[in-house]
């Protein structure tokens, strides 16, 4: 299951730097001015991405300005999955909150540097990002896309962002306005939530297209006749025989391929030897030749010495 694990303040509101662990029964309790509505509200713009739906009232500060009041103050979302956390950072670009997601945990030192002031420009945050291979998306400038990430609706050009989304669903809408109401409405009994959980399904009429559905129903008559035919006896008969005979052929294409895996890696080896087999018979051919040339050599010097002496016998038989 995916859910909101952690918020992480950075020079955010009036935060210089917090976490706050929301993995579990949050109980918020503390005199005004602490940060109780500034935290819901952090919340809920998780959820729905409204800048103008998180209950401020219009003679105060904008979303923007009071949660991003310089060009390093971040606003990060941790979010737990199965896989392993990865991470939601808001942040404000010429005068609107954007996104950037970020696969993988929060970590302080990818938004801080070492003597404690955050990255005001994103190209250190990209840098750090790289440096340890950290996979991070490009910006989202628009809400609607975020939520379309958020809650699953990958069309054409989103696949990227599947593994960043909570859920998967096409017609996500009434879950975040479902998530406002709860926040926003003082009245917070079970009864309540549950007729605006009712109430919120039944918003918008789910449309099914028949059409993508007429391909199920097409020969059914055919196929129909054809589950009634197999099952006879002699059709299953013929059915078991042909499963045999396919197994069989499988089972031969298997050791086909077996065996000619073998060959080819025999071949492959006799084709490494031939070299060497060639350079072997290269020098064994020249030291034959040499050995015929000392031979010869010999037998010449053989002959040369037989006719001395042949001679000096001559000479002495005289």
């Amino acid at each position: 299951m995916r859910s909101l694990n952690k918020i992480v303040f950075i020079n955010s509101a009036t935060i210089q730097y917090a976490q706050v662990m929301v993995d579990g029964n949050v109980h918020l309790i503390g005199t005004q001015g602490v940060g109780k509505s500034t935290l819901l509200r952090a919340v809920l713009f998780f959820y729905n991405a409204d800048t103008l739906k998180l209950g401020i009232s219009k003679e105060k500060k904008s979303f923007a300005e009071y949660y991003f009041p310089f060009q390093n103050s971040f606003l990060i979302y941790e979010v737990q999955r199965e896989t392993g956390p990865f991470c939601i950072v808001a942040f404000k670009s010429q005068g609107k909150v954007c996104f950037r997601f970020l696969d993988t945990a929060y970590n302080r030192d990818h938004f801080v540097s070492a003597d404690g002031r955050a990255f005001e420009k994103w190209e250190d945050n990209r840098a750090v990002l790289d440096a340890q291979q950290i996979e991070h998306s490009r910006k989202i400038d628009r809400y609607e896309e975020y939520r379309d990430i958020l809650y699953g609706n990958n069309e054409a050009g989103k696949k990227d962002f599947t593994k960043y989304a909570l859920l998967q669903s096409k017609q996500y809408q009434n879950i975040p306005r479902t998530i406002q109401n709860v926040f926003l409405n003082s009245k917070l009994e079970a009864e309540f939530i549950k007729q605006t959980i009712i109430m919120s399904l039944n918003e918008e009429d789910i449309s099914i297209d028949l059409q993508s559905y007429t391909h199920h129903l097409k020969n059914f008559e055919s196929q129909l006749n054809d589950i009634h035919l197999y099952k006879q006896p002699h059709i299953i008969k013929q059915a078991e025989n042909v499963v045999k005979n396919h197994l069989a052929i499988k089972h031969l294409e298997s050791e086909k391929n077996n065996f000619s895996l073998q060959l080819a890696w025999t071949a492959a080896q006799v084709q490494r030897n031939i070299p060497k087999l060639l350079d072997k018979r290269e020098k064994n051919n020249a030291e034959k030749n040499a050995i015929i040339e000392k031979g010869e050599a010999a037998e010449v010097r053989f002959r040369n010495k037989a006719d001395k002496i042949k001679g000096e016998i001559s000479v002495l038989e005289k």
